[in-house]
């Protein structure tokens, strides 16, 4: 008795099917390269190492006060905001948690966590950058977002598209920034 031929329709669907469970037992067994933190402390220690690590201890503190300052302004907590999934500095991810954290940053983290606002070092910075990296990035064009996107492009964005403005420089290679503080109205005294 012959067997009876398959109609090419038949071996397509045939085929689409084995595809199909071919890659969902690739994404099953895949491990998932990008860690998700629910610990801010953890979170926060990421973010130091991943966006100051090598820095000075003061850096790696203006740096971990200004990420705790942006997850208040964003009303979320530092982790919800880097680590959902932690990885590089992207759209909806305004730092970068990609890098796993050594123990001194995990300490860091813990006595930046534990003091109230009112020892903030940084006067409500939200945001930072090393204008001399900026430059090399921009100029380097090998990373996305960055080409073109030199020190005083950012600047300008920061200051016309976003009313931010500079707060102080720590050292030659970090400027920290944050939104437009209101003047003090006068009060009289009568």
């Amino acid at each position: 008795m012959a067997t009876p031929r398959r109609r090419p329709k038949d071996r397509a669907n045939l085929w689409l099917g084995v595809g199909i469970a071919l890659l969902m037992a690739i994404w099953l067994a895949w491990p998932n390269s990008a860690p998700s933190e629910t610990d801010d402390t953890e979170a926060l220690a990421r973010v130091i190492q991943s966006e100051i690590g090598n820095g000075t201890p003061m850096q790696q503190h203006h740096v971990a006060w200004t990420a705790r300052n942006l997850a208040r302004e964003q009303k979320q907590s530092i982790a919800e905001m880097v680590c959902s999934p932690c990885g590089p500095q992207r759209r909806g991810r305004p730092l970068s948690s990609r890098q796993a954290p050594q123990d001194s940053h995990r300490e860091m983290a813990r006595r930046v966590l534990a003091k109230p606002p009112s020892q903030d070092p940084t006067g409500g910075a939200t945001h930072f950058l090393n204008p001399r990296l900026q430059n090399q990035l921009a100029r380097s064009g090998k990373r996305p977002g960055y080409r073109g996107n030199s020190y005083r492009n950012v600047r300008r964005r920061w200051r016309k598209s976003y009313g931010w403005r500079p707060y102080y420089r720590l050292g030659n290679s970090l400027e920290f920034w944050g939104p437009k503080k209101a003047k003090k109205k006068a009060t009289s005294r009568q």
